[in-house]
């Protein structure tokens, strides 16, 4: 069964691979490299590199992590904020919680 992908999701995902692609060079990295990192297969990896495939989010954090790189420079979105169960993110909460936390309305 083929499904169709509307084409400016195409767009998005070769423009998301191209940059993996861009940083990994950037890096000195083959694809093996990052791929076994990630904990993905060079063969997913070069799918997504050439916009061929999806990439699932957990899959993207863990390319992005092997470049060291942050996942807004992938997805060239420059105020994402990934917060994990971390202490950070842990303290995030804690902060966002207390109702004397001035709200900023951006």
């Amino acid at each position: 069964m083929v499904v169709e992908v509307a084409p400016e999701l195409q767009t998005q995902r070769r423009a998301v691979g191209q940059r993996i692609r861009e940083w990994r060079l950037r890096r000195e990295l083959s694809q093996a490299e990052v791929a076994r990192t990630a904990g993905i297969t060079q063969a997913s990896l070069s799918n997504y590199e050439s916009g061929k495939r999806d990439m699932p989010l957990s899959s993207l954090l863990g390319v992005t992590g092997a470049l060291n790189v942050g996942l807004g420079d992938v997805l060239d979105v420059p105020d994402v904020i990934v917060v994990r169960d971390s202490a950070l993110g842990k303290a995030v909460c804690q902060l966002v919680q207390r109702p004397e936390f001035p709200r900023i309305n951006g």
